[in-house]
């Protein structure tokens, strides 16, 4: 039985990956730990070598992308003439300036998540809803769930589907106060 005992646990481990991976950059490139992200330590120019982020966090898969990112600007590097250009590939490649991200929720995943809100938090009275109560129930479909019913479910939220669920239980409620 071997009596070797070295065994990193947790930070120490990432901070000996990190190490690897540093060793691993290209020729030029640096990796340089700043806090809880990790930027990238180069040349360009006329300039002396400074650090430039690039949107990775120092974890294990920010450091992968790291050194991912780290061999495309080297190969930038060689391939761009100017520096404008090369800082604005930068900015839309390796910093991910201007990436939209789609968070566009359908109706369906927006009701789930009114719902969920719904039952996990208490009541006026600060009662636990319960989904088997008949007085939580009415309560749920009372306030949101008539409306919820009118909705097309996989289409994306948009005001023109909700103002016309709404129109509908105007229609009716004018009606009945008549």
């Amino acid at each position: 039985m071997s009596k070797d005992c070295d065994y990193e646990v947790g930070f120490e481990a990432l901070l000996k990956d990190f190490k690897r991976y540093q060793k691993d950059s290209p020729k030029g490139i640096s990796l340089i730990r700043k806090g809880q992200t990790i930027s990238l330590q180069f040349k360009i120019g006329k300039k002396p070598r400074s650090q430039y982020g690039c949107n990775c966090s120092f974890t294990l898969d920010g450091m992968v992308e790291a050194l991912s990112k780290a061999n495309k600007v080297a190969e930038a590097l060689r391939l761009f003439a100017s520096e404008v250009e090369f800082w604005q590939w930068y900015d839309k490649e390796i910093k991910e300036v201007g990436k939209i991200e789609n968070d566009l929720l359908t109706f369906k995943d927006a009701i789930a998540r009114v719902e969920n809100d719904f039952w996990n938090r208490p009541s006026r009275t600060r009662r636990r809803r319960d989904k088997n109560n008949p007085s939580d129930i009415r309560s749920y479909n009372r306030t949101y769930g008539h409306f919820f019913k009118l909705l097309p479910q996989d289409k994306i939220v948009n005001l023109t589907d909700i103002m016309s669920a709404i129109d509908t239980k105007k229609g009716v409620q004018d009606s009945m106060a008549i």
